[in-house]
């Protein structure tokens, strides 16, 4: 199944995957809804909820155009208007958007440097008499190894938890799906995902209140039938044809994120010992589902010659998870209703994080590739 459909000239940092025998049944199903002319709304969509609920192990699942949308509606749900929300500054930028969009205020937690995710200790430091919930990122689809901690956090001082796991589809934690531990929990389907509908996002929750009130609001606020609207909403539906490809996507999770462990544990063993490469290790008790492969640099290496090397002369394209992290970012710089200081272990330890390819097209072939163009590089500029 993978490995088929890489060029080996050059290898992209990430690809989406859809085996042939599954685009043959993939168009079966499009061609089915264009010929019945259900497009939204319809049987997949309904199908493509249950199927990721019951994966996930949560009462309830409900699809969104977006990821960004579905963090937008819960936090509304959680009533963040006027009051603050901690997040961790390693986190996409819609991850603090939609506390904005939502009417909440943003205030950025720092990492810890092994984990790359939300230190306990300073999520601690950021709450406030007016604080009312977390929204904690599983970054690069490693389970929070304090998940715990951060939800006992949450539990003591009364606030409300979001996961996001946009990341992190197919990731663990103490046997349990990532997803399950939050009182709701955001994945996104970009191409880039570990699973894709080409867009789109899923809002999980065991809240059966939250999940009425998020199809309403997916829907200009819809009520009962097709002519009542009960609420301020807007149009944020998944169509069928997304959830069509998100169906078959669910059906090969388990073995797109054994692929990308397999590949982990390479990249792990090959470069990990390294004075000049350090790498990220899952929790014991977790499972990765490795959406990325973050690779830090050592304060030596620098790291925009050492990513434009590998790219221009071995044709191996990187990424980041993230830089500059979002209290950087210029937007929040200037935005008023968000609280940033100085984050020094984010600010040191991300500007020396790359990515290095992850995808299941990558055959053993282009692993090894990698793995000698990063030990290549790094002799360049010795």
């Amino acid at each position: 199944m993978v490995g088929a459909c890489l060029h080996e000239r050059f290898i992209r940092s990430s690809r989406p995957f859809f085996p042939k025998e599954d685009i043959d049944l993939i168009c079966r199903d499009i061609a089915k809804a264009l010929d019945e002319g259900r497009l939204r709304n319809g049987r997949n969509l309904a199908d493509f909820e249950r199927m990721f609920a019951e994966y996930i192990g949560v009462g309830e699942a409900v699809a969104f155009d977006s990821d960004g949308n579905a963090l937008e509606t819960a936090l509304q749900h959680f009533g963040v208007k006027g009051r603050e929300v901690v997040v961790c500054t390693n986190s996409f930028v819609s991850i603090p958007n939609s506390v904005v969009y939502a009417g909440g205020k943003v205030v950025f937690a720092d990492i810890r440097e092994e984990t790359l995710s939300m230190d306990p200790a300073s999520l601690v430091k950021c709450v406030s008499e007016d604080t009312c919930g977390v929204v904690v990122t599983h970054i690069a689809g490693f389970p929070n190894p304090d998940l715990m901690e951060i939800v006992e956090v949450c539990r003591d001082r009364g606030l409300f938890l979001v996961e996001d796991a946009t990341h992190a589809a197919g990731a663990t934690f103490d046997s349990r799906k990532i997803g399950s531990f939050g009182d709701a929990a955001v994945f996104a389907f970009t191409p880039t995902k570990v699973l894709t509908t080409g867009e789109g996002g899923m809002l999980v929750s065991n809240d059966s209140g939250l999940c009425e009130e998020a199809r309403r609001f997916r829907y200009y606020g819809s009520g009962q039938g097709k002519t009542s609207f009960v609420n301020l909403g807007r149009h944020m539906m998944l169509p069928e044809v997304s959830a069509i490809l998100g169906i078959y996507q669910l059906r090969r999770v388990e073995e797109f994120v054994a692929r990308r462990n397999e590949i982990a544990r390479v990249y792990d063993v090959e470069l990990g010992g390294s004075g000049s490469f350090r790498v990220v290790k899952c929790a014991p008790h977790g499972r990765s589902s490795y959406y990325k492969y973050p690779l830090i640099l050592a304060d030596h290496v620098e790291r925009v010659r050492f990513t434009g090397l590998l790219e221009e002369e071995f044709g191996v394209e990187t990424g980041n998870v993230f830089y500059p992290p979002c209290h950087m970012q210029p937007i929040y710089q200037k935005q008023e209703n968000s609280v940033s200081g100085k984050l020094p272990v984010s600010e040191r330890v991300l500007a020396q994080t790359i990515t290095l390819p992850m995808h299941v097209t990558m055959t053993d072939q282009n692993v090894n590739h990698v793995i000698e163009s990063c030990k290549l590089a790094l002799s360049r500029l010795s």
